[in-house]
């Protein structure tokens, strides 16, 4: 095959495959919720939990900031991701920026609910493909986050402004000893993939729903009895925290 057919049909392969490209009807609503990942204390409140350190703790108040949501296609043969290595198209997004695979509209996240009560983050218009992977990025809040306001009602208001994460409540050790106050907020940032399974959008399954969860009785994974919980990455816990449901179509 000639140079210049060879030019041409990678050129042809790029637009169709291109994956920043909206297509019309293709719609991905997403949303956000909370749960437990292990059996709840005995005699514990609503947000007790026990990590394997053996630090029983409640929270009083705990807040997280989710940056972003972004789609990630499954992975692709060799060739298929050289010829996307050549687009001119960039895939590098600024913060809280959005495009038809990534959301990026921060959004502050408390445990003031139930869980199970489901948080609407918004809706992506991905390409038709099949999606394994969702990247979500928990950052400090900007002054446009949704759900910065809410932080600061209550009997015990947060400025999330600035910040990624804010944790507080009580911690003791299991064998009864005196439980102590803790404090932390985090200004970091953290990411991870979660996986969707095989989230397929097409002309013929143009719409499906994505909730993820977030265990929050994990988040103090790590955190010793006798020590501040500051010492431990609390805002990798959220991430590691993280899953998602099998994507459904209404």
């Amino acid at each position: 095959m000639k140079p210049s057919v060879l030019g041409a049909a990678a050129l042809l392969c790029l637009a169709a495959c291109g994956g920043g490209d909206r297509v019309e009807g293709m719609e991905l609503s997403l949303g956000i919720t909370t749960a437990r990942a292990r059996p709840a204390v005995e005699a514990g409140g609503a947000r007790t939990l026990l990590n394997a350190q053996g630090t029983r703790a409640s929270f009083t108040r705990a807040l997280v900031t989710l940056g972003s949501v972004e789609l990630l296609p499954c992975e692709e043969a060799g060739w298929l991701r050289l010829l996307r290595g050549l687009s001119p198209v960039s895939t590098a997004w600024a913060h809280s920026s959005s495009s038809p695979r990534r959301l990026g509209t921060p959004h502050v996240l408390g445990l003031d609910g139930a869980d199970g009560d489901v948080t609407e983050l918004g809706v992506l218009r991905p390409p038709p493909g099949r999606y394994c992977r969702a990247r979500l990025t928990f950052e400090p809040a900007d002054s446009d986050a949704q759900g910065l306001a809410s932080a600061t009602e209550g009997p015990e208001p947060v400025d999330m402004e600035g910040r990624s994460l804010h944790v507080r409540g009580t911690r003791s050790p299991t064998d009864g000893g005196v439980a102590q106050a803790f404090d932390a907020t985090s200004t970091g940032h953290s990411s991870v993939d979660v996986v969707l399974d095989g989230l397929t959008l097409s002309e013929e399954q143009p719409r499906a729903t994505l909730v993820f969860t977030l265990a929050w009785d994990m988040w103090l994974d790590g955190v010793e009895p006798q020590e501040p919980p500051t010492r431990v990455d609390l805002l990798g816990n959220v991430a590691r925290s993280a899953s998602a449901r099998p994507a459904s179509t209404p």
